[in-house]
């Protein structure tokens, strides 16, 4: 579990440097919570039922996993997940990182871990150049209620 604190000096951290995206976050019981960022300013969040101010009143009880930003990704969110013009949301939360700040942003991202259908996948550093192919897989059978279904 990663401290909450230190998800929100990631976050302060965007904010500073005027960032614009989504930031991810997903917890221990595997739910997902969506801060948008447009020029460092926090506009809406979202956390399973709750969204808005309603996500920062239950900023405390959230275990945090893993965390990530996708720059000038903005996720559609609903109208009551937006805040207010005025609302900042580290005096909300009432933190201050002032006498902390890095000038230089660093890469967010928590952890490589992720975890599909109950099974612990390691992510690792490939990337799109590269042209070797992954070697085959046998995937796991499927079953429907008691019958294998071929594919």
């Amino acid at each position: 579990m990663i401290d909450n604190t230190e998800v929100l000096k990631q976050l302060y951290t965007l904010s500073q440097a005027e960032q614009t995206g989504t930031f991810f976050i997903t917890t221990i019981q595997n739910r997902a919570c969506h801060i948008l960022l447009e020029q460092g300013r926090v506009v809406a969040l979202s956390h399973g039922p709750h969204r808005g101010e309603q996500v920062l009143e239950h900023w405390s009880e959230m275990e945090v996993e893993r965390y990530s930003f996708k720059p000038n990704v903005k996720m559609p969110l609903a109208g009551r997940s937006f805040l207010d013009d005025d609302t900042n949301i580290f005096r909300f939360l009432n933190v201050s990182f002032d006498s902390e700040r890095d000038d230089v942003p660093h890469s967010v991202s928590a952890s490589k871990k992720r975890i599909y259908r109950g099974v612990e996948i390691e992510e690792n550093g490939r990337t799109a150049a590269s042209q070797t192919p992954s070697p085959k897989v046998k995937k796991p059978l499927r079953i429907y209620r008691g019958q294998v279904i071929d594919d």
